[in-house]
């Protein structure tokens, strides 16, 4: 039981970080090389909305 739990935690992480991975790929076909500077726009404007 406890392997069968771990294999969906652990395929839920992969899927994860494969969302992830192809976000960022999309943004970088989108924003060429200013994608660092967008992810960090981003992210300013995303953490001043919640704090």
């Amino acid at each position: 039981m406890k392997k069968k739990i771990l294999k969906f935690i652990f395929v839920g992480i992969l899927l994860f970080v494969a969302v992830i991975a192809i976000e960022i790929c999309c943004i970088y076909a989108v924003h060429g090389d200013n994608t660092w500077i967008y992810l960090k726009d981003f992210w300013n404007w995303y953490t001043t909305l919640f704090f």
